[in-house]
């Protein structure tokens, strides 16, 4: 797990070193560089040492004739198989890591041998023979990969938005198509980001550079969905438990010590359970909370008992870390971290217990995340379920009981003004097709409220856009339909650019790797084939909670879905009325020119009221101007 960086077709003498440095976070065991001033290129990295610590393993790494060059980040699940079969084909290896593996692997059988990979990366090879430069990405986009053509014939590419922006002719104009999403999802779609000249390498893709020629980018990994269904339903309960037993098993492997966060929720507490139950397993367990008063107006469940009771059970130990209002000071920094204007609050907690976990000496994080996309666990997907017969009514009756809806008050405080903000939320959106209404469940905040604050030269330059278009669109290209078409853009969107996007900032802020085994890839292409019942019914993610019986407490398998986060509301309601005044200050937000000064201050004073839930809105405003002032100014 490192950070790798490059560029190609105009040589700058120093600027890979830059580059290097603008991510050094994550590499805290190493650092080298590669340069080629004759062909125009270099490569650099930063290295968190996971497998093998020695010197053996650093990056970048030659093949033995001097041809290739490979700069890599991430983790190759199956190496020690890839390796024996290499080994068998006459190649030798002077390491014990992945790293090497991957570089004999391309060598033999070229770009084909990333289908081989069950890991989670980013890697660069660079062919000095024939001047290649193959960029690829893991098939779930687990770690980022950004790159950018500062002018014709020249191409970025690093782990960080913020390598990129050493180079001196890169544009820092915003992309306001996907700051509308960041407002909407919290996250750009699909190839976006913030910035107009940077994209994002697709997950699953591989990009091809040659002087000379257009930039080469193919899918390799094809969309798991759309094919025949599985039918035998016990057979499929026992191999789902035998793949994650397999896929916690394999992600354990380390060199370095390995621990959990562990939430007290399905998903982590199933990774923590089979983690226990391998050989010789001694792990520390990490977890986070915040004080009752402070969730008075979130209303979020509770997980800490269910952590605690947990880690008990299996003899663990278990870490706490409390968030406290003043951690809402941290926001900046993180935003930096970030890359992106990603407004989640979860990202802090993320990073408490990363820091943490660092703290007490642990390189290696397992998490339970990417199980609410696979396996349908969202309530989105739970309202689209119990909704599906509104479908079949006039549309009529269901636009007035969604317009009538606005008068349920949406911000009030107390487990009464919890619940009527989420009946409001469902039945607001009871007027719009099925893939609209979900597509607007996936939102924080509705575009009405979103066009309504952008100043008016902002409106003019979207035009009609709004922040679901993307994935309208990305939807009709698939060609699926349904409860596949939804999950499809979950894992291909939402996932890449959001939870796994702030999960690797904030671990590789402080040195850790995260591993996800819930994304396994043997897992995915399993579970995609999952026929409807097997994912929806009463619950959500209806086989993995039968899977989970036996090695997890019934009181956790059927509680309802927590969430992770931070309790923004109550903050931003209290404890930075300060931070929002100055961020919003009429001087700042007119001198930035994106927002409508009196339209922000009227969303507060209809969350301050009770009015509405405009709250993540406001978080979404406020990170966007933390992030302008680190990455525009």
């Amino acid at each position: 797990m490192c950070g790798l960086v490059g560029y190609a077709g105009q040589f700058l003498p120093g600027l890979v070193a830059r580059m290097n440095g603008g991510q050094a976070n994550r590499g805290p065991d190493g650092e080298g560089v590669f340069e080629d001033p004759a062909a125009d290129l270099a490569l650099g990295h930063v290295r968190l040492a996971i497998l093998d610590l020695s010197s053996a393993a650093a990056q970048p790494m030659h093949s033995a004739d001097g041809r290739f060059v490979l700069v890599f980040n991430g983790e190759i699940y199956n190496f020690q198989g890839l390796r024996r079969d290499l080994i068998a084909r006459g190649h030798g290896f002077g390491s014990t890591g992945d790293t090497e593996v991957l570089l004999h692997g391309l060598v033999a059988h070229g770009a084909a041998f990333v289908e081989r990979l069950n890991g989670i990366f980013a890697f660069a090879l660079w062919d000095r023979r024939d001047r290649e430069l193959l960029i690829a990405r893991d098939p779930l986009g687990v770690k980022p990969l950004y790159y950018a053509e500062p002018n014709p014939g020249t191409l970025l590419f690093g782990s960080e938005i913020k390598s990129l922006l050493q180079h001196p002719g890169l544009s820092r104009e915003p992309d306001f198509v996907a700051l509308q999403q960041h407002l909407g999802y919290c996250h750009a779609s699909d190839g976006r980001t913030a910035l107009r000249s940077v994209k994002r390498l697709l997950p699953g893709c591989l990009l091809r550079w040659r002087k000379g020629r257009a930039l080469d980018v193919q899918r390799y990994w094809p969309n798991p969905f759309g094919r025949t269904p599985l039918r035998d339903r016990p057979s499929e309960l026992i191999e789902l438990r035998r793949q994650l037993h397999t896929a916690t098993r394999r992600q354990m492997v380390a060199d370095v010590p390995v621990g959990m966060f562990l939430s007290g929720g399905l998903d982590s507490s199933l990774i923590t359970a089979l983690a226990a139950r391998e050989a010789n397993a001694k792990f520390d367990c990490f977890t986070v909370a915040y004080s009752s008063a402070d969730n008075r107006l979130d209303r979020a469940g509770e997980d800490l008992p269910h952590a605690r009771d947990l880690a008990q059970r299996l003899g663990l130990p278990l870490h706490e870390i409390v968030i406290e209002p003043k951690v809402a000071d941290l926001w900046p920094e993180l935003v930096w971290h970030l890359d992106e204007p990603l407004a989640d609050p979860a990202a802090i907690a993320c990073y408490l217990i990363c820091r943490l976990a660092r703290e007490q000496g642990v390189k290696v994080l397992l998490s339970g995340q990417g199980a609410d996309e696979l396996f349908c666990g969202y309530p989105r997907y739970q309202v689209l379920h119990a909704t599906a017969g509104l479908d079949r009514l006039p549309l009529a009756p269901r636009r007035l009981i969604a317009r009538l809806t606005r008068a349920l008050p949406g911000a009030r405080e107390g487990r009464f003004g919890s619940m009527l903000r989420r009946v409001r939320r469902v039945l607001a959106e009871l007027g719009e097709p099925a893939a609209t209404r979900f597509l607007n469940l996936c939102a924080s905040t509705p575009q009405a409220e979103i066009s309504r604050v952008w100043s008016p030269a902002v409106r003019d330059a979207l035009g009609t856009e709004t922040f679901r278009d993307d994935c309208v669109r990305h939807i009709a290209e698939t060609g699926l339909t349904g409860l596949s078409a939804l999950q499809e853009r979950d894992l291909a969107i939402y996932l890449p650019n959001h939870n796994l996007n702030y999960t690797d900032k904030m671990s590789m802020a402080v040195g850790i790797e995260a591993r996800v085994p819930l994304l396994d890839l043997d897992l995915v292409e399993r579970v995609t084939r999952y026929p409807y019942p097997w994912l929806l019914g009463r619950d959500t993610k209806v086989l993995l909670r039968e899977a989970a019986r036996g090695l997890v407490p019934d009181a956790i398998i059927d509680r309802p879905k927590a969430g992770f986060g931070a309790p923004y509301r109550k903050w931003l309601r209290y404890d930075l009325a300060d931070m929002w005044h100055e961020v919003t200050s009429e001087s700042a937000v007119k001198g930035r020119g994106w927002f409508d000064y009196k339209a922000l201050q009227d969303a507060r004073a209809r969350s301050q009221s009770g009015q509405d839930d405009l709250y993540m809105l406001q978080w979404a405003v406020l990170t966007m101007e933390l992030w302008a002032r680190r990455f525009i100014d």
